[in-house]
């Protein structure tokens, strides 16, 4: 991870990484199957971690990164309860790649020498039997990445010189919660990266233009006219995607085109039509008054590099409904590393990442850039001085 905890705050104590060339081998008991380049799939209905008990006293959060095997109506999601020391901590269904958060009390660990943490997925499945590909094993949830650190405001924060639990790796910031950090920030386009971000941390605000496609001129248009006419019947088109899969809504009257996440033969098109015509006019409502507030940051960044004279075009516009924020995300360079945010004025924030994703896959996106940004972003408004870097 390439983020470092302020002065006086909690630090990552232990990183796991599932990946071949990471340490997942030194903590995984019964369980796994054979790790592969960015994870490692469980094995069976139940799965084991070892870790040795920290050393500073403390309550503790353990941050996951996981996707489950799914398909379809067939296995649509995975049930994930996780215990520490057979005392339960968490009970979640998995359904897509997420990011997931326990508070793990001092209690759970106190008693014993070591730490086991026991995942129970009883949807574990076999691939080969489910969706016919060749894959024996009995698999339910592949981990990328498992984090635990002290909880902010625990006393379990190492004194200087002293390792809380070895190894001790690179910190992070223990602020606010990941899921409601996110929800201070809503995204304006130009497409769904940072709304699906969001979703991967737990966070799923309602949000007019979270999954839109959403080019510049075309939000500008929208802003000055304060979306007026957005939801009326006869501007909503429900279109088939490319890949004949799943549906999509085009506004004809801004142009913006966005996912309802439905899929072909879950609903029909005039369905989709009628339940947009109802919740679009809601959702232009709530950012009016989300902009007027100015309670979150906005979030938007350009499919190319964006001239900084066109992006304020864009918080003038925002700012005509109140004195709200504007985070522009562009890519890291040689003097803005990943994770660093500039106040470049009044209601403008810059923040850098290391890659976006790529066109024909938006799932594909920079988790830890994203989540670095946000938390510098949000720093950054607290801190009356200058930029804020990872």
């Amino acid at each position: 991870m390439h983020l470092e905890a302020d002065r006086g705050k909690p630090a990552a104590v232990l990183v796991i990484d599932f990946g071949a060339a990471g340490n997942g081998g030194n903590y995984r008991r019964a369980g796994w199957a054979d790790p592969e380049p960015r994870h490692t799939w469980t094995s069976g209905s139940e799965s084991r971690l070892e870790l040795p008990r920290p050393i500073v006293p403390g309550n503790y959060r353990m941050l996951m990164e996981l996707g489950p095997f799914v398909c379809g109506d067939t296995l649509p999601a995975q049930r994930l309860t996780i215990l520490v020391n057979d005392r339960e901590i968490g009970d979640f269904y998995i359904r897509e790649v997420t990011r997931i958060e326990c508070a793990v009390p001092w209690q759970a660990v106190a008693a014993q020498e070591t730490v086991v943490i026991t995942f129970r997925h009883p949807g574990a499945a076999r691939p080969r039997e489910v969706s016919g590909t060749a894959d024996d094993r009995e698999i339910a949830l592949a981990f990328e990445r498992l984090v635990l650190c002290p909880e902010a405001g625990s006393p379990g924060t190492a004194p200087p010189g002293v390792a809380a639990l070895a190894p001790t790796v690179a910190p992070i910031p223990n602020i606010v919660p990941l899921d409601r950090l996110m929800l201070q920030f809503e995204s304006l386009g130009e497409n769904c990266e940072f709304g699906l971000a969001q979703r991967r941390c737990g966070a799923d605000p309602l949000g007019l233009l979270r999954f839109a496609s959403a080019p510049m001129p075309t939000l500008l248009s929208a802003l000055r006219s304060r979306f007026e006419g957005i939801g009326d019947w006869d501007q909503i088109e429900v279109r088939i995607s490319e890949n004949q899969l799943e549906y999509l809504v085009f506004d004809q009257r801004y142009g913006f085109l966005y996912h309802p996440w439905v899929l072909i033969g879950e609903a029909s098109a005039e369905g989709i039509r009628r339940r947009e015509a109802q919740q679009l006019p809601l959702l232009r409502r709530k950012l009016i008054e989300d902009l007027e507030e100015a309670r979150k940051i906005f979030v938007y960044h350009g499919m190319q590099p964006l001239p900084q004279s066109l992006v304020l075009r864009l918080v003038a516009a925002m700012r005509a409904f109140g004195p709200t924020t504007l985070l522009w995300v562009e890519l890291q360079d040689r003097e803005h590393p990943a994770g660093m945010v500039d106040r470049l004025g009044e209601g403008l924030l810059k923040g850098y990442i290391d890659r976006f994703a790529p066109g024909d896959d938006a799932h594909d996106f920079s988790l830890d850039g994203w989540i670095a940004l946000c938390r510098a972003a949000w720093a950054s408004l607290a801190d009356p001085v200058g930029p804020s870097a990872p």
